[in-house]
């Protein structure tokens, strides 16, 4: 029994068996002869039955085809050409390819239909049904705005508009070919939103499936919730926390992972990590922490290291984030750069001869060059002013008992074991900075110190657990709540509480810092505007709680907002709008604001109520508000008691700080106010000063001052090598894409109401200064989405939709613009060829040009229209641009003779070998290049 075949679909070119001529099936399956099909034979246009048997395969070469699965739950492949032919198995085969997919495939002829593509409707000027302008424009906007952001990562999900320098680095390393680099950002540029720009980009693009992220253990957590709240990439899991490998078949569920850098280094789990299947991408976050020293000939390696050596084996693809890679350390930064590019090893074991390498694996951003989108420097400058307290005599009082507690506490160590000499080490220095803080954080630690010595709360093992696990936004509120062990840490300790608890009850009367604050320094911040918003940070929630309180009562509750760690993201996000919107006037809050959120929109003036021991934690704090979108010169008062046991050294060490950095900043000539910051952000990232502050009270004072300009010098220089290499490293470049068509959010804005007008989506009203529309969905779209309600609100700007959540952002996680993309871009939407008006040239042709890596595997693709004007071409011209933003109009049917058409397609192609020519190096090579839209313009 002969085995049923295919039956030709409608459109497929068949002949009969022994005959060359081609026909044109125009009906499949006939009622009355479901084993025949009605053909139209091209030649003498005649209709004939004819029984399938009889046909074999009628497609030439090079014609092109749309691939027609006849099962409705398969996709079709989409439109190809078809290179070859044969007979396999007795059936007829063809191999197409699809030039979009970057695919070929031999399929069954008889799934096939044959199209008329760009180039052949071109050639015949045929330019299809009135409105077909708009279609045409529409259908180029689709794979302009697609291509934008996958080359750039612009249509990310964000709450806040990408800088230039993000778009740009993310666009530099998309165009590189290469995965491969270091992002060495100024600190405070973005880098995390940088990466999730980058991952947003590479996930639309399908290519990479499988991402692990090694970060520090105490950030974990916070990278997850960015990537899920500003990029909608939901889908990372935590290794050790979400999630846990007991057989390597189970790393199959798991393709985006973030796991901690010192848990993945660990004899018990990096073999488990080393049986997970190759990454299509690594990052490692401040991979500074990864050291490779030199002795000699010899190489020593930390764990933290090898880890990343041995994952380096297990991806093509390697990102390194770090805003101080060299540290003045030539062998640490030669081995970050070797896990880069092991290719360039003898290259960059010779850095010094060939410091330009560095180019084509470092990119570097610095805030001195940081602008907006319209070319504004985002730095207008920033005060930074030391509110000095005096104490009185119950806090001098209060400061002489504390000390003597503490050297008892410290002179207590080396009478037992390490682990209670590291306990009482780490309480003691906990309590020196809760006293700095207020008197209220102390007065709480000492009084539950005292209920633990008596037995009436649980012991905590805060001292016990590794400070690096903990989330760093947290590390002052998780050390206040370390009460120590049951046991006395020296004899008499309870009494020397129960004094200190009197003397505190004494200090709460008359709390100088308080006071300073309260009737000094917040008046003098309101005397020119009342409504002036101040936002105030402590390390401490005793300390919060005591200033929200004091707040409170002064100005009513109502004007006073706090954010703190054991607030999710929900109740932090209301905060800051009860602070911004609402009536708040002060948002007090603990270094869990001082990370990942924004308050430059309403405010610029910072208070310091305590100082941190770790300058970067002041740099993040000042980050909040003297960034991107600050129209105003940031205002920052340290407040802090210079009598008091740390208050003076604290107060030393900043000055010298400030004044290190402006002598720095100013060595270059001129002097810009991001320069500063720039300055500031790297020094304090290598300046290592917490143990000397920890040691300060068992020394002289001038001793620990030497200490601190040591410590200063060594940074200073750090940062000065580390300069002087950075200049050879890439950096933001504004004229690097100039060749490319300019593509902006008014594009998208034009996109959405064509489509809407060409699919019957009505627009019901425009609020919030145009900025809003809510729009009405025919009930087919609707359906189709899978949304229930017909009606929504949607948005362009990032702002209004981070903050009002009814309203969808229209980037590319909207299922909406999705929906509408792909439906403009489908064969049956044509706009392919079109009569046009309004543009200064002859023809317009559109195409997405495409490179691959050596093994064939795509790399970029890029969307690029053709002008051509008087027998010469130009690329993305800028009227172009221009002319996509309005509705176009059908222009007049040009008489252009068959050859004429040729040689605009001829001088096109040229330009289009000549662009994919440009941007190849030894990542990229030419793949293919594809028309999109074709145009003749009267």
């Amino acid at each position: 029994m002969p085995r049923a075949r295919l039956t030709p679909i409608a459109g497929c070119w068949v002949r009969k068996k022994g005959n060359n001529e081609v026909g044109r099936v125009v009906e499949s399956d006939l009622k009355n002869d479901p084993s025949s099909c009605r053909v139209q034979w091209l030649q003498n246009r005649q209709k004939e039955c004819v029984s399938r048997q009889q046909l074999v395969c009628g497609f030439p070469l090079g014609v092109e085809v749309q691939d027609a699965p006849p099962s409705r739950t398969r996709r079709s492949l989409g439109e190809g050409v078809i290179l070859e032919t044969r007979r396999i198995g007795r059936r007829e085969q063809v191999l197409v390819d699809f030039l979009e997919r970057g695919e070929r495939h031999w399929l069954p002829f008889e799934n096939l239909r044959a199209i008329k593509g760009v180039w052949q409707r071109f050639e015949l000027s045929q330019t299809g049904e009135a409105g077909n302008a708009e279609r045409f424009r529409l259908r180029s906007l689709a794979h302009a705005i697609e291509m934008w952001h996958e080359n750039t990562g612009a249509l990310s999900r964000l709450d806040i508009d990408p800088l230039p320098h993000q778009i740009h680095l993310v666009h530099h390393i998309l165009a590189s070919g290469n995965l491969n680099w270091m992002i060495a950002d100024d600190v405070g540029l973005g880098k995390t939103i940088e990466v999730g720009m980058l991952l947003s980009a590479l996930i639309r693009r399908g290519t990479h499936r499988k991402i692990l992220l090694v970060v520090p253990s105490g950030l974990v957590n916070q990278w997850k919730e960015e990537l899920h709240h500003k990029f909608a990439l939901s889908d990372f899991q935590i290794y050790g926390e979400d999630f846990e490998i007991h057989d390597a078949r189970h790393w199959k569920l798991y393709d985006f992972v973030i796991g901690s850098l010192d848990l993945l280094k660990s004899e018990n789990h990096l073999p488990k990590l080393l049986q997970a299947d190759n990454w299509d991408l690594i990052v490692f976050d401040e991979a500074h922490r990864l050291s490779r020293m030199q002795y000699g000939m010899k190489f020593q390696s930390s764990e933290r290291f090898r880890l990343a050596a041995a994952l380096r084996k297990k991806s093509d693809a390697l990102l390194l984030l770090t805003a101080t890679p060299h540290q003045g350390k030539n062998d640490k930064f030669q081995g970050l750069l070797e896990l880069i590019r092991p290719s360039f090893k003898n290259h960059i074991r010779n850095l010094s001869l060939h410091p330009e390498i560095l180019r084509e694996m470092v990119i570097r951003n610095n805030k001195s060059d940081a602008t907006d989108a319209e070319g504004n420097f985002i730095f207008q400058g920033k005060t930074t002013s030391s509110i000095a307290v005096d104490q009185n005599e119950a806090e001098r009082s209060f400061d002489r008992h504390l000390k003597k507690y503490l050297q008892e506490g410290y002179n207590s160590q080396g009478r037992g074991s390490e682990i209670r000499d590291r306990a009482i080490g780490f309480v003691m220095a906990t309590y020196r900075k809760l006293a700095a803080s207020s008197i209220a954080s102390i007065e709480r630690a000492l009084r539950k110190r005292l209920e633990r010595l008596l037995g009436d709360i649980a012991a905590e093992a805060s001292s016990m657990v590794d400070i690096e696990a903990v989330d760093e936004r947290f590390v002052g509120e998780w050390e206040e709540t370390d009460y120590g062990p049951r046991l006395e840490f020296f004899h008499g300790e309870i009494d020397l509480l129960n004094d200190l608890l009197r003397q505190a009850e004494l200090v709460f009367n008359h709390d100088s810092k308080l006071s300073v604050l309260l009737n000094q320094l917040i008046p003098a911040i309101r005397g020119e505007n009342l409504k002036e918003k101040v936002v105030i940070f402590t390390e401490y929630r005793g300390t919060q709680d005591y200033l929200s309180r004091a707040l409170s009562e002064r100005y009513g509750e109502q004007s006073v907002a706090v954010i703190h760690g054991g607030q999710d993201r929900s109740e932090r996000e209301q905060a800051i709008i009860q602070f911004e919107d609402e009536g708040g006037q002060f948002l007090v809050s603990t270094e869990a604001g001082g990370e990942g959120i924004n308050l430059q929109r309403q405010c610029h003036v910072m208070v310091n109520y305590d100082l941190p021991w770790n300058p970067m934690r002041l740099v993040q704090r000042v980050g909040r508000l003297y960034r991107y979108g600050q129209q105003k010169k940031v205002l920052v008062f340290n407040v802090s008691v210079s009598e008091s046991m740390d208050g003076s050294i604290l107060n030393i060490l900043y000055n010298r700080i400030e004044n290190v950095v402006s002598d720095m900043s100013v060595l270059g000539g001129e002097y810009r106010p991001g320069f500063e910051a720039e300055i500031l952000g790297e020094l304090v990232e290598v300046l290592d000063v917490a143990d000397i502050i920890n040691k300060s009270n068992q020394e002289p004072i001038v001793r620990t001052q030497e200490k601190i300009e040591e410590a200063l010098k060594v940074a200073r220089l750090a940062v000065e090598k580390q300069r002087e290499l950075m200049q050879y490293a890439a950096g933001y470049d504004p004229h690097e894409g100039a060749g490319e068509l300019s593509i902006g959010l008014e594009h998208v804005q034009a996109f959405l109401e064509g489509v809407f007008a060409a699919f019957h989506i009505e627009i019901l009203e425009r609020t919030h200064q145009g900025k809003v529309m809510r729009i009405k969905l025919p009930q087919e779209i609707a359906e189709e989405i899978g949304i229930l309600g017909l009606q929504m609100q949607i948005t362009l700007d990032r702002t209004i939709a981070s903050r009002r959540r009814e309203i969808l952002m229209m980037d590319l996680d909207a299922p909406l613009f999705n929906y509408l993309l792909k439906k403009v871009k489908k064969y049956s939407f044509d706009g392919r060829v079109a009569n046009l008006q309004g543009l200064e040239s002859d023809a317009v042709i559109t195409t997405m040009l495409r490179w691959q890596n050596d093994q064939g595997v795509r790399m970029r693709q890029e969307f690029a229209a053709f002008l051509i004007t008087d027998g010469s071409c130009t690329r993305n011209p800028k009227a172009f641009s221009e002319w996509l933003k309005q509705p176009a109009l059908d222009g007049h049917s040009p008489d252009v003779e068959r050859g004429k058409v040729k040689k605009y397609y001829q001088i096109a192609v040229e330009a289009m070998d000549a662009r994919l020519d440009e941007m190849s190096n030894r990542d990229l090579h030419p793949e293919n290049r594809q028309l999109v839209t074709g145009g003749f313009v009267a």
